[in-house]
């Protein structure tokens, strides 16, 4: 893996551009700063939107039913897990401390894209922001698992919502997920040595 600042003597911190080079896959990114610095503006927007919709969906399932848009061909009340289906009130709960697990994990994001935008690509800074994405995938699959019987068990002992059984449940989206966060975890290993080489590089004349 090696990574190489292509800067002349005359280039300006506008025009950098990075090449990140992977040698066991032979992989070769050239990164043009302005087009990345666009791009990014417009994912950090997409993510902003995506952290509202999420907020949004919790406050719809808090509602009322009576005050819910339904109909044959769309639903807002939420698909609840297999242990919470008969509990609405308790999957709110489950659904809310999970959505908060993933608004952390994208406002992350969001620092990582306004990093970007600035031009740092390849420092601690932006590692440490994608790994903490990566963080908040695998804590909300952990979360979605063990929190549900979690919130049984104690809606039980309190003597809430006629709990009668406590179960636990995992899907298959359980185990793309898992693998989806093990794939950024990668990439912010891959992007931790690339920050490494690149600061070595900046030694050598």
């Amino acid at each position: 893996m090696s990574v190489s600042d292509s800067v002349g003597p005359t280039t300006t911190l506008q025009e950098k551009v990075y090449c990140f080079t992977v040698n066991f896959n032979h992989l070769t990114i050239i990164i043009d700063y302005n087009k990345a610095k666009k791009k990014a503006r417009w994912l950090r927007f997409v993510i902003v939107v995506a952290m509202a919709v999420i907020a949004l969906y919790n406050v719809v399932l808090a509602l009322p039913e009576r005050f819910v848009p339904s109909g044959p061909n769309f639903d807002f009340t939420g698909n609840p897990v297999m242990p919470l289906v008969h509990h609405p009130r308790l999957f709110l709960v489950e659904n809310i401390l999970v959505s908060l697990i993933y608004l952390g994990g994208l406002y992350a994001l969001v620092r990582l894209m306004r990093l970007f935008e600035q031009g740092e690509f390849f420092s601690a800074r932006a590692v440490r922001h994608l790994r903490s994405f990566a963080l908040s995938l695998l804590l909300a699959l952990i979360a979605s698992v063990l929190l549900p019987p979690l919130i049984l068990l104690v809606a039980r002992a309190l003597g809430l919502d006629n709990v009668t059984s406590i179960g636990i449940g995992v899907e298959s989206s359980d185990i793309w997920q898992g693998l989806i966060s093990a794939v950024f975890f990668v990439v912010a290993m891959i992007l931790g040595e690339a920050t490494q080489l690149a600061e070595d590089n900046q030694w050598i004349v």
